[in-house]
C-alpha cells in the first residue's frame, strides 16, 4: 500500500491532471516513512521544530482538520461527569466535540457591537462569574481570531483561567501567522494558554486539512491528548498533508517576516485605494476596541457594503460572476477576504478593481434591513449535547418545530458556527434567523434537509411510560 504503487496503478486520467511525482511521494509507514500515531524519527524532529517555531512545549501534527484539534483538546479535558465552558460562537467542530466527550456545555454569550450590527467575541467578566458559580467546570474552550480576523481580550481570560487553575484551549485557526510578524496581534501560546488549534493551510501554504494542535505547559496531560488524536484522526495519515506542515513551517520560519511584511503592506494598498469608494467600507482602526473586539488581523479586509443596498451573499456572487473573485466568505452586509504572502500586484490590483465596480452596480436586493436576527442569547439547553444526538428523533416542518428540541446542527456555512445543537429548543428568534439566511442565500449544512424547511428533532410520545429505549 498504497495500491497506486508510486504511480503505476493509478488512474490515468490521474496521471494526467497530476502526472507521476505525486503519487511517487504519496508513500505510508510501509514504505518507510515515519508513522504519526507512532512517530521514530523524521515526523518526532519536525513536530519539535514546529513546537519551537511556534512556542509550544509539544505540537502535534494533525491530518484532519483543525476539527481534528478542538475534537481532541475537548476529549482530553473533559469528561461525562464535567462541564465545560464555552464561547458560544465556537465552530461546528466544537460542538461536535460536546457530543464525543459528553460533557455539558455552559455557554459564553458573544457581545452584541452594534455600530457594527455583529455579535463579536466574549467577556473576561463572564468567565470569571462562571467559573466562581460553577467549580465542575474543567476546561475553557474560546475562539481567537474569528473567522473575520477579530481577535478578544486573551491576556485577560488568561489572567482568569490561569488563577483558577482552569486550563485555555483557543482555537486559533486562523492566526497561525501570528507569531511570525510583529504587526499582527499576540498569538495565544506566547500569552500562556494550555491547547491552541492552529490551521496552516489557512494561511501558511500547507495543503487543506493539515493543521496543528499546540500544548503548552503541565495543565493538560499530553498523553491523553496524543491518545484522543489516535482514536480521531485516519490511521493512514498522508504523507503529501504532512510534508507539506514541514515545508510551510520551515519557510514561515525562515522568510515569514518578510513574506508577511509585503502582504501586510498590500492590505494597506487595498484600504487607502478603497477608501473613497461609494456604498463600501473597510473595517480599519476605528474598530479596535469596540464591543467583542480587542484588535484585528489586518490581512483580513472586512468590507461592509450594506451601503450598496445589497446583502454581503448577493455582493460576493457578483464579484464571482463577473470578476472571477471568490471571497474568503460573507455575511449579510459584509464580504471577507483574505491578503497572504501568495498575493502580488496582479492580484491585489484586481482586487482593488473590482470592489470598485461594486459602487457601480444596480440593487439586486429589495431591502435594505440587514441587520442580523440571530439571537444575541445562547439557546436553552434541553439535553446535553450527546444525549440530543443519540435519542431517537423525527423529522418536523420548520414551521412547527417551535418549542421543540433539536437533533442535528443547524448551522449557516460559512462561518460554521451552529445557530442550534442537538439537545437544544427551537425558538420564533431561531426560525426567524433562519428564514433570514435562507432568503439572503446563506447554506445551511448539518442537516438532514439542506433546504431548511424541515428539522431533525427529539421524538415526543403521547404515552409517557412508554418505553423509548
Amino acid at each position: 500500500m498504497p495500491g497506486h504503487k508510486g504511480g503505476s496503478g493509478a488512474p490515468r486520467r490521474g496521471i494526467e491532471l497530476f502526472g507521476t511525482d505525486l503519487y511517487a511521494i504519496d508513500v505510508s509507514e510501509m514504505g518507510g516513512f515515519d508513522y504519526l500515531h507512532g512517530a521514530t524519527s523524521a515526523l518526532v524532529r519536525a513536530q519539535a521544530d514546529a513546537a519551537e517555531v511556534f512556542g509550544a512545549d509539544r505540537t502535534f501534527y494533525l491530518v484532519n482538520g483543525a476539527t481534528a484539534g478542538n475534537l481532541a483538546a475537548l476529549m482530553a479535558t473533559t469528561t461525562d461527569e464535567s462541564h465545560v465552558l464555552v464561547a458560544r460562537g465556537s465552530h461546528r467542530s466544537v460542538y461536535a466535540g460536546l457530543v464525543l466527550s459528553g460533557a455539558t456545555p455552559r455557554y459564553l454569550s458573544p457581545i452584541a457591537n452594534t455600530e457594527l450590527d455583529g455579535l463579536f467575541g466574549i467577556d473576561p467578566a463572564d468567565i470569571e462569574r462562571e467559573l466562581d458559580a460553577d467549580p465542575s467546570i474543567s476546561a475553557v474552550h474560546v475562539t481567537s481570531p474569528s473567522y473575520y480576523g477579530f481577535t478578544i481580550p486573551l491576556e485577560a481570560v488568561l489572567a482568569v483561567t490561569t488563577a483558577r487553575g482552569v486550563p485555555l484551549i483557543v482555537d486559533e485557526a486562523h492566526g497561525s501567522h501570528f507569531v511570525f510578524n510583529p504587526a499582527f496581534p499576540r498569538p495565544a501560546l506566547s500569552l500562556g494558554a494550555d491547547l491552541v488549534v492552529q490551521s496552516p493551510h489557512k494561511t501558511l501554504g500547507s495543503l487543506t486539512q493539515s493543521s496543528l494542535l499546540h500544548l503548552s505547559g503541565s495543565r493538560v496531560d499530553a498523553d491523553r491528548v496524543d491518545q484522543a488524536l489516535q482514536m480521531l484522526q485516519s490511521s493512514s495519515p498522508s504523507a503529501l498533508l504532512l510534508i507539506s506542515l514541514d515545508l510551510a513551517i520551515a519557510e514561515s520560519a525562515a522568510n515569514g517576516l518578510a513574506a508577511w511584511g509585503r502582504a501586510l503592506t498590500y492590505a494597506t494598498t487595498v484600504r487607502a485605494a478603497i477608501s473613497d469608494t461609494g456604498g463600501i467600507h473597510v473595517y480599519g482602526e476605528e474598530i479596535k476596541g469596540t464591543p467583542g473586539i480587542e484588535e484585528f488581523d489586518p490581512t483580513k479586509l472586512v468590507v461592509d457594503v450594506s451601503d450598496l443596498a445589497m446583502s454581503g451573499q448577493a455582493s460576493a456572487a457578483w464579484l464571482k460572476q463577473h470578476w472571477r473573485i471568490n471571497p474568503e466568505f460573507s455575511d449579510l452586509r459584509r464580504i471577507v477576504f483574505s491578503i497572504t504572502p501568495g498575493d502580488d500586484d496582479e492580484s491585489v490590483e484586481l482586487l482593488i478593481d473590482a470592489l470598485g465596480s461594486l459602487g457601480d452596480t444596480e440593487a439586486s436586493t429589495t431591502s435594505r434591513a440587514f441587520a442580523s436576527l440571530w439571537p444575541r442569547e445562547s439557546p436553552t439547553l434541553a439535553v446535553t449535547p450527546r444525549e440530543g444526538f443519540a435519542a431517537p428523533a423525527e423529522t418536523v416542518a420548520l414551521a412547527s418545530a417551535l418549542s421543540r428540541t433539536v437533533a442535528e446542527m443547524i448551522v449557516p456555512y460559512p462561518p460554521g458556527i451552529p445557530l442550534l445543537v442537538p439537545g437544544e429548543l427551537v425558538t420564533e428568534g431561531v426560525i426567524e434567523t433562519m428564514r433570514q439566511l435562507l432568503a439572503a442565500g446563506c447554506r445551511m449544512v448539518g442537516m438532514a434537509d439542506p433546504t431548511g424547511m424541515s428539522l431533525r428533532c427529539l421524538r415526543e410520545y403521547e404515552d409517557e411510560d412508554e418505553d423509548v429505549s
